[in-house]
């Protein structure tokens, strides 16, 4: 694994050839890239260029002044997936989270170049924004951040998948939670966010588990044939509780496009 920072964004990345395809992980709500740690360790580190990415008020990403909302922060990465891959080949998004709006926009935004979109757990329905809508409830950044790393804490206690979460929490900058939580809401309503995912082009899953999962979100991915993998018995961070699991399934998820 090596580091780079692109327009103010930190990347952790392993190139193996500039000719196969990349995939670029985008983390979740006050999370980091450090959620797809095992990445590096797994088959995928020798069979496709790995981008993860740190995205702007979290991990070691600074907040960005020129790209607040979260649907620019979109039109940032895509510029950047762009430029790092003029060399034409396909690309694929893997997205976790309220993270996975990022994905699904960067993906209308570079249509033509995405090969696989693997959205795990991101926004379909209202009832997906449990953690990204708090800060509307508070007046001020810090509040909302006092608030939440105790309700955080105490669940890291007790699971492991939280003590992750906390790790990376405690490196996200007050404001870019709350930019988040803020700027993302228009697209929740009406469940905006799950027609925007069902109308993408591009090959497409959605990763889920059954711990987690709200039952409207459920109802949603059955009503409207959303392509998707249910992991029963596992929880929201797919890439911790389940990670070689769930990396050996991108691999063939991906390789039954990409390898025809």
């Amino acid at each position: 694994m090596k580091i780079k920072v692109l327009d103010g964004i930190f990347i952790r990345y392993n190139i193996v050839d500039k000719a196969k395809q990349s995939i670029w992980f985008l983390h979740g709500f006050a999370d980091s890239g450090l959620a797809y740690k095992e990445v590096f360790g797994s088959d995928l580190a020798s069979e496709f260029n790995l981008y993860v990415v740190d995205l702007p008020g979290f991990g070691v990403s600074p907040v960005h002044s020129n790209y607040v909302s979260i649907k620019e922060q979109a039109g940032l990465l895509s510029r950047i997936i762009e430029k790092e891959t003029e060399n034409n080949v396909e690309v694929n998004i893997v997205a976790h989270s309220i993270g996975a709006l990022i994905g699904t926009w960067v993906c209308q935004q570079l249509a033509s170049k995405i090969n696989y979109y693997i959205n795990i757990e991101g926004n379909l329905t209202e009832a997906d924004s449990y953690f990204s809508s708090k800060p509307l409830q508070y007046n001020t950044a810090e509040e909302f951040t006092q608030y939440f790393e105790k309700r955080i804490f105490e669940n890291a206690i007790k699971e492991e998948r939280y003590k992750r979460y906390y790790c990376s929490f405690r490196f996200a900058e007050p404001q870019g939670m709350r930019n988040w939580g803020i700027t993302s809401q228009e697209y929740i309503k009406g469940n905006q966010c799950g027609f925007e995912f069902k109308d993408l082009t591009c090959n497409k899953i959605y990763i889920w588990g059954d711990l987690d999962t709200p039952k409207d979100t459920q109802r949603f991915i059955k009503e409207h044939n959303i392509p998707n993998k249910l992991y029963k018995g596992v929880g929201h961070w797919h890439m911790i509780e389940n990670s070689k699991h769930f990396y050996a399934d991108v691999s063939k998820i991906i390789k039954k496009v990409y390898f025809i």
